[in-house]
């Protein structure tokens, strides 16, 4: 995901403010890590240390420096200062309830952070949330530090009912557990929490939503009791029968997609549905039509951008400015007239992006959480209660029926907002806990763009496990897409993994097993480098079948994004091969980069198995893992790509780097050999909604919040948003003069042909790649032993990659009976290409247009092209070659 939305106020208030004055400090470098413990980086100077509480001074040992790191938990603590202190149970918990520092020599030296203490005396595995029983509605939440917590109930129109104190036998120390009547089923309620807050360093009674939320009204301002597991009228038709025998991990391809870019400009969708959930549900409509033929082509997944509930749009329709009919005519002559016009994205950022359509529209990408465990209420057609519960389910539903299983992306790393600001809830219920912060300043971390979650604390870790359970569970989702996974513990990941693998279909209705997992794994932030703790990274997840994002591929495959490469040109686009206008004169340097991204296309193109033994281009046989390429253990925990929401799309990326004068009918060959490269390697392919027919974002490499004119997505293939304007300048502006150079380009000009030829070209490499479990392999040995590459080492011939993998006797067991085995050899060259085959009796795939077989010996693939050649199994297994380097 990329950066940052706007603040949508909600309605939590700040209802009393009482207690002392602040006392000064410079830090919050003090760590209540254990009962027993306290991490502090002071210098070891003073004659007396010791905790100030709200009434007592409890003296602090020095004890000598931090070195117990057989947790893994504060690696990042290690040398520090270490104290003992001992205080009893009942202090402890009067302590937590209020203002801790830590003082040397009586001087206030610095606010404690006790997340590990909490873990240690108040980590809870029960209920949390409302559970429903026969005679009774339980509602639970964690709240260890909280002086007194109540609960609101409301009334359809919001209006107080009543308040509910705790039942004197709470389930567990710091858990606060109401007893509702059962008639207040569908009562929206909240919590009025009187807690300590660091921000005012004053006790406060705060109201707040439950962080265990399963329904709420109109932008997340009340929570509502809900049955999610027994209520029929929140069920389609059908709903508890529905289930899913997934597919193994590498027979999945994933369609990234966004709820309202998929339909809202689709008129074959009855219009109160556009950009709805409910629009999943028009089989007949021209998008899902779309889908269909993917379906039935070979795509398996779904891939949705968030759907939970996110704090960066306005529910309400009424309240916001969104792109009308009327809009869209204007901005449609604007561009008409001027493709590289600023008109549009002026009315999406003036007079200052604050008041412009980005911060009034329907529109935001979604990654900005408040509420983990509920749907989106603008994609539902109703968003004040549960309606958004069952239309979900209805377009799970409505997928499954078309033959395609769903993934959610989840952001479980940050927040939108956090501390008392308007739609922070984890801040409010329990301060400084669920949040990471700064080891000394105690500020909270915002590298992942907003405000941090620390998954390293245990019941952040449950809540995030507890949440895919619910959404595994309660709405059938088959997979779970994790946005920058590499801020979570790598341990937290196996757990979950676990846990999902644990739900069964007998059980739970839910193949557990088969759910898969998979996310970015960057390396950044005050996590890099394993700091804290061990991260789910791309070089540490191998061997745990979760899947990591292969960026290699992609740079190497594209020539990296305009954004930060310019020009800069890729395997697929002309490097060395046809250079573009702006790629000097240096040709060894040219070559050599060439060769070089041949090499990270292979690696990717055996599922980037750390282990595959090759031959590069200096002649060296080295494994995958050389040159920090390779990282995984077994192919399914490669996401293979070439474009996604993030940066450029596949078509406009392209666009920059390809000479000016190149025509159209390359352009669309350009744009299926690089799609050729993820369908026909080891892995899990996936790709951009759109990318199969062109999509373009009039060059916007970062459209999060920029509107649905520049997200918008045609299936008639009517339209096309290739220079339809220049981007917003928040995020496009420095490279605004360069645009206008591409949009000029009277060589690029997208026609409905153009799009109806890369859709098809695209659905036969789909059907190719599902047509033999050869380019679908699940196990890293059979990988090894089966493919080989030809036309290696600093010899080659430049911008030719040829593959072979048998299925010969020497691979192992026959994976496929009609086939010996097959050669894809992609040709980035403009020329068509004349390949040796490894083994004699090949044929072109029956469903390629690409490429012929000449005496079955030579291999001939046109220009920019990838060709799929097979040999058929006849009698006894064939002799073709394995590999001998494995």
């Amino acid at each position: 995901m990329t950066v940052r939305t706007f603040f949508f106020p909600t309605v939590f208030s700040l209802i009393v403010a009482s207690c002392s004055a602040p006392q000064t400090e410079n830090n919050a470098a003090a760590h209540w890590i254990s009962s027993g413990t306290v991490v502090w980086n002071v210098p070891v100077d003073a004659d007396r240390y010791s905790l100030e509480l709200a009434d007592t001074t409890v003296e602090l040992r020095h004890i000598g420096s931090y070195a117990d790191s057989s947790t893994q938990r504060y690696r990042h603590l290690l040398g520090w200062p270490m104290f003992e202190v001992d205080l009893s149970e009942e202090l402890v918990r009067s302590a937590i309830q209020g203002r801790i520092t830590a003082t040397a020599d009586d001087r206030v030296v610095s606010r404690v952070q006790f997340a590990g203490l909490l873990d240690e005396r108040f980590a809870y595995d029960g209920d949390l949330g409302p559970v429903y029983h026969s005679d009774r509605i339980e509602v639970s939440v964690w709240a260890p530090t909280a002086q007194n917590v109540a609960l609101n109930l409301f009334s359809d129109d919001k209006a107080l009912t009543s308040t509910l104190q705790a039942d004197s036998l709470a389930p567990a120390p710091g858990v606060w557990r109401f007893t509702v009547a059962k008639n207040q089923d569908r009562a929206f309620y909240t919590f009025s929490v009187t807690v300590y807050h660091p921000e005012t360093d004053t006790v406060q009674t705060l109201e707040v939503t439950d962080p265990y939320s399963v329904s709420l009204s109109a932008n997340g301002r009340h929570s509502q009791l809900i049955d999610l597991a027994n209520s029929r009228d929140l069920k389609p038709a059908g709903w508890d029968n529905l289930e899913k025998r997934l597919p193994r991990a590498t027979d999945i391809t994933l369609y990234e997609a966004h709820v309202r870019d998929f339909s809202l400009f689709d008129e074959s969708v009855p219009a109160e549905h556009r950009g709805k959930y409910l629009a999943f549900t028009h089989t007949n409509s021209t998008a899902m039509r779309h889908l269909k033929r993917l379906a039935d082509a070979g795509m398996s997944h779904l891939h949705l951008l968030p759907v939970n509930d996110i704090g960066s749009v306005n529910e309400i329709v009424a309240e916001r400015v969104d792109v009308t009919d009327s809009l869209r005519d204007q901005f449609a002559a604007w561009a008409d007239g001027d493709p590289a016009t600023t008109l549009i994205q002026q009315r999406y950022s003036e007079p200052s992006r604050s008041g412009g359509m980005a911060a009034k529209d329907g529109y935001n990408w979604g990654y900005d959480p408040v509420h983990f465990n509920v749907p989106e209420g603008s994609y539902a057609t109703e968003p004040d209660g549960p309606t958004r519960v069952k239309e979900l389910r209805e377009m799970v539903g409505a997928l499954h029926r078309i033959g395609l299983n769903l993934v959610v992306d989840v952001v479980y790393n940050h927040t939108y907002e956090d501390g008392l600001r308007a739609t922070s809830v984890l801040d409010k219920i329990v301060p400084g806990y669920y949040h990471r912060y700064d080891p000394v300043s105690g500020k909270v971390e915002t590298s992942t763009c907003c405000f941090n979650t620390a998954a390293e604390n245990t019941m952040m870790e449950r809540l995030i496990i507890d949440s895919v359970i619910l959404w595994a569970r309660e709405y059938k989702i088959d997979a779970f897409r994790f946005d920058l996974m590499g801020h979570h513990p790598k341990a937290v990941m196996q757990r979950l993994r676990e846990r999902l693998a644990s739900l069964t279909l007998e059980n739970d209705g839910v193949d557990g097993a088969n759910i898969y997992i998979y996310g970015e794994g960057w390396n950044f932030g005050e996590v890099a480098d394993n700091r804290i703790f061990e991260q789910a990274t791309q070089f540490n997840m191998g061997g745990t079948g979760i899947g990591n994002f292969n960026d290699r591929m992609r740079d190497a495959i594209r020539g990296g994004n305009f954004t930060d490469r310019g020009r800069n040109q890729g395997f697929t686009n002309g490097l060395y091969l046809f250079p573009n206008e702006d790629a000097g004169d240096d040709r060894a340097a040219q070559k050599a980069a060439l060769l070089d991204a041949a090499d990270r296309i292979r690696v990717g193109l055996v599922g980037n198995l750390s282990t595959y033994m090759y031959q590069n281009r200096f002649g060296d046989v080295v494994p995958g893992s050389n040159e920090w390429i390779g990282y995984t253990r077994q192919p399914q925990e490669t996401i293979n790509y070439i474009d996604k929401h993030d940066n450029e799309t596949l078509w406009d990326n392209t666009q920059t780097k390809l000479p000016l004068d190149m025509g159209m009918d390359n352009r669309v060959k350009v744009h299926l050999l690089s799609n050729a490269m993820i369908q026909y390697g080891q892995g899990v392919p996936f790709f951009h909604m759109g990318t199969d027919i062109l999509r373009s974002k009039s060059l916007d490499r970062n459209s999060f919040d920029s509107g649905d004119w520049y997200n918008t997505v045609d299936f008639t293939l009517d339209t096309h948003n290739w220079a339809r304007g220049l981007p917003p300048a928040w995020d496009n502006e420095t490279r605004w003069d360069a645009m206008r150079r591409f949009f000029a380009a009277p060589a690029i000009r997208v026609e409905k042909a153009h799009m109806q030829r890369t859709h098809q070209g695209f659905l036969e490499q789909l059907r190719i790649r599902y047509s033999t479990p050869l380019f679908r392999m699940l196990h890293a040995d059979d990988i090894h032993r089966r493919i080989v590459f030809h036309n290696t080492g600093p010899d080659q011939v430049p911008g030719l990659i040829v593959m072979s993998i048998s299925d010969a006797a020497c691979g192992g067991d026959d994976l496929d009976p009609a086939l010996d085995g097959l050669v894809v050899v992609f040709n980035a060259t403009l020329e068509t290409v004349s390949v040796t085959s490894p083994a004699a009796g090949m044929r072109a795939h029956p469903m390629s247009t690409i490429g012929e077989a000449v005496e079955g010996t030579q291999l001939r693939v046109p220009a920019l092209s990838a060709g799929v050649f097979v040999k058929p199994q006849r009698g006894a297994r064939g002799e073709m070659g394995c590999n001998i380097r494995m």
